[in-house]
């Protein structure tokens, strides 16, 4: 069980560095380089900007959440 849990940690983690680098800065990041810099509406946010926002907070919550279990094991 702790190493399937360890296994999942270790790849929510890795996934969350590949999201966070996905998302554009002041510069545009890597996201702009795929398509996400081009269709954007007046406000400044595509809806991949948003998707990519709403999966970075879920990968975020398991990460947290298996930290917090990992810590009772």
């Amino acid at each position: 069980m702790i190493y399937v849990l360890a296994f999942l940690h270790t790849a929510f983690c890795i996934s969350l560095v590949g999201l966070i680098l996905l998302h554009s800065g002041k510069g545009g990041g890597l996201s702009s380089s795929l398509g996400g810099g081009m269709g954007g509406t007046f406000s400044g946010t595509t809806v991949m900007e948003k998707n990519l926002t709403r999966l970075t907070l879920i990968v975020v919550g398991l990460f947290v959440l298996t930290t917090v279990v990992l810590i009772y094991l």
